[in-house]
């Protein structure tokens, strides 16, 4: 396992990344979305949502002891009282758990994204395996989740005692104070604890999650040869690939080559290089490079132009400049088309014919 650990040094490639949330592994702090909601506990208590809970839990305890001196004289009245009960509290409580069930999902939102993976709900059966469930219980990630939670108990202990401590007098004394004073000291020092113990968890919060995002990018690392496998399924085989693209190369060759019996001339240099030129005053501007190469392939230019009966002629410097400076099918370049006209016109003279098939007789 650990020399397995320690091949995968790559980071994750987007394939895997996206191969991971679809499994519904995900970068996500569950320490952000407590605090969120506590976060929202604290705001909702306190505002009237939390007054209204108050209320309902008052009007219950009224009716309650109402009932004591003057019990239901009957089944249906039994019936009302216990569904008021029920269903006061129930209805005031409602916009609460509506409010923690939305910012539990915003936080989760926020942290990962929309996020609904259909591989992460199936049903597997090696979660039923007592064996399996004792190696996840028993794993590295629990034990430091366990250590955490230790640790994060006894800080908050700490940091309440360090709120409450100070004001043991106060609280104490809270048995001989009337109802309203007390109640209004209570939410005072509820407010003061709520405030410290949220700081305390916001921060270890945001360092939870920092530390799930490395664990996260840690897990997902890759070994070198896993990215080339990627590749592979991706591009196709390295070797499938050269030889693919040896073909394109070999099929632009012969339809190269075989355009060698439409030109008109072949300079050569002699035998390194060769370039075929086309010519029709009609339709071009100036004369066109049709094929070239060198060694091998101006073997075969030659060739094609011995069996098309086209004229070849050998000047170096004009063959090596056409062929370094003009690709094929494209015209000749400015500075060298004096030089190709007194090639065509050379071949004009040696052949007549060749000048009025072309269109350049006078």
């Amino acid at each position: 396992m650990a020399e397995e650990e320690a091949e995968k040094t790559e980071t994750a490639t987007p394939k895997r990344r996206e191969e991971a949330r679809n499994k519904g592994e995900v970068a996500q702090s569950r320490e952000i979305q407590h605090v969120v909601i506590l976060t929202a506990a604290m705001l909702a208590l306190g505002s009237s949502l939390g007054i209204g809970v108050v209320t309902a839990l008052s009007d219950v305890a009224r009716s309650s002891w109402s009932a004591i001196g003057a019990p239901p004289e009957t089944l249906a009245d039994f019936r009302s009282l216990l569904l008021g009960h029920v269903s006061h509290p129930a209805l005031a409580v409602l916009p609460i758990m509506l409010l923690f069930a939305a910012a539990g999902t915003a936080s989760q939102v926020l942290q990962t994204g929309p996020l609904l993976s259909s591989e992460a709900l199936a049903f597997k059966a090696n979660r039923m395996s007592p064996l399996q469930g004792a190696k996840r219980m028993f794993s590295p990630d629990r034990l430091f989740d366990l250590v955490k939670a230790i640790l994060k108990v006894s800080i908050v202990g700490t940091v309440g005692w360090s709120v409450i401590g100070g004001e043991m007098d106060l609280v104490i004394g809270l048995a001989d104070t009337d109802i309203g004073p007390g109640l209004a000291t209570i939410g005072l020092l509820s407010r003061r604890l709520a405030i410290a113990i949220l700081s305390v968890l916001a921060l270890m919060a945001a360092a939870d999650l920092f530390y799930q995002r490395w664990r996260y990018e840690k897990r997902l690392r890759m070994s070198k040869r896993e990215v080339r496998e990627e590749v592979k399924q991706r591009e196709g085989n390295p070797h499938v690939r050269s030889r693919f693209r040896q073909m394109q190369r070999e099929l632009s060759r012969s339809r190269m080559i075989s355009a060698v019996a439409d030109a008109d001339v072949v300079l050569t240099n002699p035998t390194h290089y060769a370039v075929a030129l086309r010519y029709d005053r009609e339709i071009m501007g100036a004369p066109e490079v049709v094929a070239k190469g060198r060694g091998h392939v101006a073997k075969r230019i030659r060739q094609a132009a011995e069996d098309a009966d086209i004229p070849i002629v050998e000047n170096p410097p004009l063959a090596r400049m056409l062929h370094q400076t003009t690709e094929v099918g494209q015209p000749v370049p400015d500075n060298l088309f004096q030089a190709v006209a007194e090639v065509l016109a050379y071949i004009y003279r040696l052949d007549p014919r060749r000048a009025v098939s072309w269109g350049a007789a006078s």
